[in-house]
């Protein structure tokens, strides 16, 4: 027998922190909270399996850099901060400054090509939405954001002269009041910004059919909505933190992988 080493995986997105244990094979843990909760965290990792390794992406305030170091430091793993390269893990990256590509969408990036190994689709739905492209050959070839669902809403009650609208609502084709209405043209928004991407996507590669990878908090409120080929992973970003874990070789014990 050999001693297993166990990888902690951190996503610290736009407004939440998720995160989870894994041991080379299989997850043993998962975990989200808020940054307003991180004390709930705190306590959670206390009782959590000593890490040999921790990998993480982040995308928030440096403010929240300073808070997850003071989280980790319970153990004296030191902490992988991953940056976007312009190669890895057989994803290409065509950004122009490499590393200004988002850790997020380049864990996300791998984390597809490793599931379909072919051209998709790669969808995040959280507090912004991505939709990011993957040719044949692993070339991440660009793609766009945009506010997530919530955003949208909160925006436009902001900004408008709604009066104390109701960030409520239900998807109706034809809205008749105006919480349907703003829940309604959210999904249009999203909905639209997808589809008029995946068919000039579809037109480069000169082909009808692409497959589509999508995750994030707020992918169950579109997938009903999406007419394509979808396969959802829960949390891709944490799936492409353990691939890059691996291909970086921070596990101790190499052997469990």
């Amino acid at each position: 027998m050999h001693n297993v080493s166990y990888l902690l995986v951190i996503d610290s997105g736009n407004s939440a922190l998720k995160w989870g244990i894994h041991d080379g094979y299989q997850w043993l843990q998962k975990g989200i909270g808020s940054y307003e909760c991180l004390s709930t965290i705190k306590n959670e990792f206390r009782n959590l399996l000593n890490p040999s390794a921790i990998i993480i992406s982040h995308v928030s305030h440096a403010i929240t850099k300073q808070q997850i170091n003071q989280l980790i430091s319970i153990w004296p793993t030191e902490a992988y901060w991953i940056v976007s390269q312009s190669a890895q893990c057989g994803v290409f990256n065509s950004y122009q400054n490499a590393t200004q590509l988002g850790s997020d969408r380049w864990a996300s990036l791998i984390a597809a090509w490793k599931i379909v190994h072919e051209a998709c689709l790669v969808i995040n739905v959280g507090t912004a939405m991505t939709v990011d492209a993957l040719s044949d050959n692993g070339k991440f070839m660009g793609g766009i954001i945009l506010p997530g669902a919530n955003v949208m809403r909160h925006t436009l009650s902001l900004k408008t002269q709604l009066i104390n609208p109701v960030l409520v609502g239900t998807y109706k084709n034809l809205p008749t009041n105006t919480d349907d209405a703003i829940y309604s043209g959210v999904i249009y928004g999203l909905i639209g910004s997808i589809e008029r991407f995946y068919n000039l996507f579809s037109f480069e590669l000169g082909r009808p059919f692409i497959r589509c990878v999508i995750s994030g908090g707020d992918a169950h409120v579109l997938i009903p909505f999406m007419k394509f080929p979808i396969k959802h992973v829960e949390h891709l970003v944490l799936e492409g933190l353990v691939i890059l874990a691996k291909d970086l070789q921070l596990f101790k014990d190499s052997s469990i992988y």
